[in-house]
């Protein structure tokens, strides 16, 4: 009877501390511009960004984390397990530490990564100036056609668009295209840049960008230029290769906050 009790209270105590151990743990989402980089933990390769790291350190604890990618100087860093309560830990975990787990770590760690000097870079950014930023501008594709994904022209000037409202005001490519019927100008298929941006000032808009994307032997070529409608200055441009969108506006916005 007494041996069936103690087994009794052996299943019940595993039962608490598979319940109250995950409780303990927390983590921390890390990430970089651009994405895909290695990420190493404590020395230990895990993935690559995003990745969200998992741990059960007690509060206070120390992170080691490196992020590295071909082309571009290591991020190092240390990161702190404290400042935030996990209310879980502090419901459960005082049973097997008293306030050990009660501190999270931050909600998310993320890397600018630079490109190494002298190397080759695969996404360059250029600002002349940053005074577009604010303005009203129209978003028009001259061509498209990617290794891969989508060669439908407003379907890349849509994505674009959505990215860039962050800092300008985007128009209604409607607008633009009106214009350009009533002064006789196609703007589908290729373009004559000067048309758009002059179509681009008659319909209120004070710079227009430009986005092309090419396949050049399974490498996607994206270029992104802002054009102003008013003196046809170019105020900022993008080449890159082979990436994504959103690291592409990421390095611009990064480069237009500096």
């Amino acid at each position: 009877m007494v041996f069936h009790i103690q087994n009794k209270q052996l299943v019940s105590w595993s039962l608490i501390f598979l319940i109250v151990l995950p409780s303990c743990s927390s983590s921390i989402l890390i990430s970089s511009s651009p994405s895909e980089a290695d990420v190493f933990t404590n020395g230990e390769y895990i993935g690559k960004t995003p990745i969200r790291h998992w741990d059960s350190e007690v509060g206070g604890s120390l992170l080691d984390v490196r992020i590295e990618k071909d082309g571009y100087e290591d991020v190092n860093a240390e990161i702190k397990k404290t400042g935030r309560i996990s209310l879980w830990a502090l419901a459960w975990c005082w049973m097997l530490y008293p306030l050990k787990w009660v501190e999270k770590y931050p909600r998310g760690f993320h890397g600018h990564l630079q490109p190494k000097s002298g190397e080759y870079s695969p996404l360059r950014v250029i600002v002349q100036t940053k005074e577009a930023v604010g303005s009203n501008i129209f978003v028009v594709a001259l061509e498209n056609k990617p290794c891969h994904g989508s060669s439908n022209n407003t379907v890349l000037e849509a994505a674009l668009g959505i990215r860039l409202l962050e800092k300008f005001r985007v128009l209604e490519r409607q607008a633009l295209d009106v214009v350009s019927l009533e002064h006789h100008r196609n703007l589908t298929g290729l373009h004559d840049e000067s048309s758009i941006v002059d179509a681009g000032k008659l319909s209120g808009a004070e710079g227009v960008v430009l986005i092309s994307q090419l396949c050049d032997q399974r490498v996607t070529l994206t270029s992104l230029r802002f054009v102003d409608c008013e003196t046809g200055a170019l105020h900022w441009a993008v080449l890159a290769e082979n990436q994504n969108m959103d690291d592409i506006i990421r390095e611009l916005f990064d480069q237009l906050d500096s």
